[in-house]
């Protein structure tokens, strides 16, 4: 990669570590009056990062706890003390799925009415946490899921869909419990961080909640939800895009949480770069656009990829038309619909490469086999290490130099384990 794709991909990665650090997770934390016991449910992609700030907290002001993590293969990063930690299928659910659910089911009904639950929610909860309604088998639920997946509808709308395969989700899990209080903390992948639709909201109830204070509260009977949102999309693309600001970039943030269909975002993003090479275009080249959002694929062939490198390939011959153009797709989750991919990227170079290799964007695209051309030409993203679920982000670069994009300013490697300030 050049000094421009390095330094954007150093720069995401860097930003990534620091808001795993969940800041305003341990904020609230601290605010809290918790019972003489807590008990912690930890349920999605970033739930083990989570569960153990939480453990930490608690056991620094020395209240006992015990609980369970349910997160996705692959994403525990080891023993969390008195925490359970189990893994399960997604996007697709599972044996494990169901019988994992099963066990926090008995569990949380266990639960003495004195005690405390707090729940720590993210995106991929839909699928991790499940419990199967009577009149419908896990093949029936998989296939269910498989067609929400590939319909190419937004988030918020297949999680409400499956409200209705589920004996957990929209709030049904609430109504589990015998405990009177639950604090849920999340990490918003849905826009508008609306708690009904956030995991498929396994303990919000269905009625309106009001808001006190940095928190909605839900009454349902005797019980009283308080939920708070402690990250999502739009901080993370703030954050990113002052980073980059530092780095000397000229960066403007689209604030807006881009979920129409990915047809209909590519479309803008090419009018943005043919907008930006206009002569009275009032943004002056160079310049970084940061985006982000959920822009869900229509899946209609059976080649691998994802929404990322779909994204990233179907620019590729647009870019092609403009010198020192780039745009870099990053998954949040470390999983552009396949283990080990972070995301993709594309540049006014790719379409010459990718022809070089004898591949023909109508039919990769038409096969949805982005994946599999990205890459052979190794323009497919890695995952950091720290990872977390704020949907995708993307960062479309305008006329700086792939070797030297800042002339006179300081861009040496930056430290990802640093402090930005």
């Amino acid at each position: 990669m050049s000094s421009l794709h390095n330094i954007i991909y150093d720069t995401y990665a860097r930003r990534m570590h620091l808001f795993c650090q969940y800041p305003q997770l341990t904020e609230l934390l601290g605010k809290q009056v918790f019972a003489s016991r807590v008990r912690i449910l930890a349920i999605g992609k970033a739930a083990w990062k989570m569960a153990s700030m939480t453990a930490l907290h608690l056991r620094q002001r020395d209240i006992p706890y015990d609980g369970y993590v349910l997160t996705r293969y692959g994403l525990s990063l080891g023993e969390i003390q008195n925490l359970e930690i189990l893994e399960a299928g997604h996007p697709l659910p599972d044996e494990n799925s169901i019988a994992h659910s099963g066990r926090i089911a008995a569990w949380l009904r266990s639960i003495p009415a004195g005690d405390d639950l707090v729940v720590l929610l993210s995106g991929g909860g839909s699928a991790l946490f499940e419990l199967l309604p009577p009149d419908m088998t896990l093949p029936q639920l998989i296939d269910a899921h498989k067609q929400l997946i590939s319909s190419g509808s937004a988030i918020d709308e297949v999680n409400r869909k499956r409200m209705d395969t589920s004996a957990v989700k929209g709030g049904k899990a609430l109504k589990l419990l015998a405990c009177s209080k639950v604090h849920v903390f999340a990490v918003s992948d849905v826009p508008g961080n609306d708690p009904h639709v956030l995991a498929s909201g396994p303990f919000t109830p269905p009625q309106k909640g009001r808001k006190q204070g940095d928190a909605w509260v839900f009454k349902s009977g005797s019980k009283k939800v308080f939920y708070h949102i402690v990250g999502d999309n739009a901080s993370f693309t703030s954050e990113l895009a002052s980073d980059l600001k530092r780095q000397g970039f000229q960066v403007h943030l689209e604030t807006g949480f881009q979920d129409r269909p990915a047809t209909g975002f590519i479309t803008k993003l090419k009018y943005m770069l043919e907008r930006a090479h206009r002569p009275r275009y009032k943004l002056k080249r160079p310049f970084l656009q940061v985006l982000g959002g959920e822009t869900p694929v229509k899946v209609k062939g059976s080649g691998s990829g994802g929404r990322c490198s779909h994204i990233a390939l179907s620019m590729a011959s647009a870019l092609a038309r403009y010198k020192d153009c780039a745009l870099f797709c990053f998954a949040t989750d470390g999983s552009d619909n396949l283990p080990g991919s972070g995301g993709a990227m594309v540049d006014s170079k790719s379409l010459k490469q990718l022809h070089r290799q004898g591949l023909g964007m109508t039919r990769v695209l038409r096969d949805c086999d982005s994946f599999t051309a990205l890459r052979k030409i190794h323009h497919i993203l890695p995952s950091p290490v720290l990872v977390t679920n704020v949907n995708d982000v993307f960062v479309l670069s305008v006329g700086y130099d792939f070797d030297n994009p800042l002339s006179g300013c300081d861009d040496s490697e930056p430290d990802i384990f640093g402090v930005i300030g």
